[in-house]
């Protein structure tokens, strides 16, 4: 073993004339500790993460809403929902969903079903016009929750109004 001259006094120079004169190797870093620590974490996310289920493809016929009927043929009335900045969800004046939170809509669910039934018992060529508006500061979630609620419900004649270019 060599000695290091005495000129060498600050840790840096220490460490360069270690190197120099051979008694040191070259630092390394070593990767496999931390490959291991990322395939963990990759594991940990993969299983406690929950994924929302798929979005089917909605079997609605969207309706231009200038069409109208001819004179003669009984029109049912529209159904109006309406989902304001808040998440709340409104058929006419009467609130149907308060709570923004809930994905599955049972209330606003019953209430078009109960409309799809009058349909059919009625047997009007033209199903009730369903006109959907919702405020700018929606987020697409709610509206994506209420489109799927339209479709579990059978509605077909969807009209959406009142979206900003």
């Amino acid at each position: 073993m060599r000695s290091v001259p005495i000129r060498f006094t600050s840790r840096r120079s220490r460490a360069i004339a270690l190197t120099a004169a051979g008694e040191v190797s070259e630092p390394r870093l070593e990767l496999s500790s931390l490959v291991d620590v990322a395939f963990l974490l990759l594991t940990f996310f993969l299983l406690t993460s929950t994924l929302d289920p798929k979005e089917a493809d909605i079997g609605i016929t969207m309706v231009p809403f200038a069409d109208t009927p001819a004179k003669n043929v009984v029109v049912p009335e529209d159904c109006r929902i309406s989902i304001d900045a808040g998440g709340v969800v409104r058929c006419g004046e009467s609130i149907v969903e308060a709570n923004p939170d809930s994905r599955r809509l049972d209330q606003l669910f019953r209430h078009l079903e109960s409309i799809r039934l009058a349909d059919t018992m009625s047997r009007t060529e033209t199903p009730t016009r369903v006109i959907v508006e919702a405020a700018d500061e929606v987020s697409g979630q709610r509206l994506v929750d209420v489109m799927n609620c339209l479709a579990r419900a059978g509605m077909t004649n969807v009209v959406l109004e009142g979206f900003r270019d």
